[in-house]
């Protein structure tokens, strides 16, 4: 072949090389580099070149990985077939990357097996999103359960006088489940705003909530598990006020303010106060809303509550203790 053709032949192949989406290289018996594109090179930490001849013990920042890797080659030049393998890097400054490996022996003119030639793509953030995924099933499949166990809890202990009173009383219940779990599932996360949570639920219920409804406070994060407790308990209180409160007619608003602990504090302070809806008294006895919410706040969350009585409207005033709801300060 004539020298310019040559020339242009080692162009077009160095080229090709460095076009190849992924980490392309060579390496001889004993694993020593022959050549390594850009990518390989940033890959094994030299970007500035000067990995020629040396292997991955000598290139590799983490040794283990390193041994495991010559050891893989070995194995695929022993074997004398392509292999496609899934790798580990790890940096100096001590980040993982993932790399999906295809190698396959070469030979010289006897057929005797001399070297491997490799492609690696680099996977790392498909790894995170499938240890995302994982993560959210096993965070789902937990949250069904504890809302399996919840419905159970609602149907076992509803009390109605009718059939038809114990569905509406059942399924509202369950609506508000439903809420909570949707807005999770939609947001694809294991926690949700309160005051999301708070329009979520009262959306349910025929209001203007920009005329009727003052929510006011901090930007709060409740995690999964306390998100449908306190999705219940909320429904119950609207539905005491579409019934019998400031829901019950047009006169009526809702204040329904928190606060985030202050220094000497761990609980956060939520207060619902009905304004200007029918005169309210204290029931001569607790039904079964109320008993729910006791038992969400006291209960299952460890919080403290209590009824105010007022001429104006109902005042429930309910206080949390961080760790029970997961809180964190929003931005």
């Amino acid at each position: 072949m004539p020298i310019e053709g040559f020339r242009a032949t080692r162009s077009l192949l160095r080229e090709f090389f460095e076009a190849v989406p992924g980490a392309v290289y060579a390496k001889d018996r004993a694993g020593r580099i022959l050549l390594g594109n850009e990518t390989f090179a940033k890959a094994v930490g030299w970007p500035s070149g000067g990995f020629i001849g040396k292997d991955d013990l000598e290139l590799l920042a983490d040794k283990d990985l390193a041994r495991t890797i010559m050891e893989n080659d070995r194995r695929i030049m022993a074997g004398q077939s392509r292999c496609q393998i899934e790798e580990i890097l790890q940096a100096e400054d001590g980040s993982i990357s993932y790399w999906l490996s295809t190698k396959t022996p070469f030979t010289d003119d006897e057929g005797k097996v001399v070297g491997l030639v490799g492609v690696s793509i680099d996977i790392t953030e498909r790894k995170r999103l499938q240890e995302r995924e994982r993560l959210l099933a096993r965070e789902i499949e937990h949250r069904n359960k504890n809302l399996f166990g919840v419905v159970q809890s609602v149907v076992r202990l509803t009390k109605a006088a009718t059939a038809e009173e114990f569905r509406e009383a059942v399924i509202g219940r369950l609506e508000a489940l439903s809420r909570a779990q949707a807005i999770l599932t939609r947001e694809l996360q294991q926690q949700v705003g309160l005051r999301e949570l708070l329009l979520e639920e009262l959306a349910a219920y025929s209001i203007n909530i920009a005329d009727r409804v003052r929510l006011e406070g901090p930007p709060v994060s409740v995690a999964a598990e306390a998100a449908q407790p306190l999705a219940m308990a909320f429904h119950e209180l609207a539905t005491n006020a579409a019934k019998y409160g400031a829901f019950a007619d047009a006169s009526g608003s809702l204040d329904l303010i928190w606060e985030l602990p202050r220094q000497s504090s761990t609980q956060l302070a939520i207060e619902w106060r009905e304004l200007g809806g029918p005169p309210v008294k204290m029931p001569a006895q607790q039904g079964f809303g109320t008993r729910l919410i006791h038992s969400v706040v006291e209960q299952q969350l460890q919080g403290t509550l209590s009824w105010i009585w007022e001429p104006n409207g109902l005042r429930c005033l309910i206080s949390l203790p961080i760790e029970s709801i997961a809180t964190t300060r929003g931005p």
